[in-house]
């Protein structure tokens, strides 16, 4: 019988091994699966998009959850900024449109919307904005890449519009029709 222990000992060694690297494989896939689980989720509360196939066609071309919240929020500001003058009007709907979106005052995007709303934003970071925007929208399905644009259109134009103008007359300034149009062309796919 001594001689089938060390037999049984490197059969058990080797079953061991065996289930130790499936397990180990096994995690692996578990936690790839709670990672892309919960960036979803995280994804979906920051982001405000709910659509699933959207979401999963931003995870699988690796945009993160803050330069999306960048994505997002700069536009907001961009249109509000472009006649010189940020009115209080623009900053409350901004701030509301923010925290629909989940952003909260206290994290990177909120403190990042907090210096946006007191200091203009620079041109050259509205450039680099649009390239990111060109770049996203060309890697996203032209499907996608238009649901996100007629999202981000119609809140730049709500934050465009809110200061209302003269009587509701000239709501929308020259400025900010300007940076609308540079935001769309943006976001839309050549």
């Amino acid at each position: 019988m001594s001689n089938t222990d060390p037999l049984h000992e490197r059969g058990s060694a080797l079953e061991n091994h065996f289930f130790a690297k499936l397990d180990n494989k096994l995690l692996e896939e578990l936690k790839i699966k709670e990672d892309h689980d919960n960036f979803i989720g995280e994804f979906s509360r920051i982001s405000g998009l709910k659509d699933v196939k959207i979401l999963e066609a931003i995870y699988k071309i690796g945009v993160t959850p803050q330069s999306f919240t960048a994505l997002r929020v700069f536009p907001l500001v961009a249109v509000a900024w472009a006649d010189g003058v940020l009115e209080e009007a623009e900053k409350s709907t901004i701030n509301t449109l923010a925290a629909s979106q989940s952003i909260s005052k206290q994290g990177p995007a909120g403190q990042l919307l907090a210096k946006w709303l007191e200091k203009k934003p620079t041109s050259e970071m509205f450039e680099a904005w649009e390239t990111y925007a060109k770049a996203l929208v060309a890697a996203l399905p032209a499907q996608d890449a238009d649901e996100l644009k007629n999202t981000l259109v119609k809140e730049i134009h709500t934050v465009a519009s809110s200061s209302g103008g003269l009587l509701g007359w000239a709501a929308i300034s020259a400025g900010e029709h300007k940076a609308l149009n540079r935001i769309e062309a943006a976001l839309t796919r050549s």
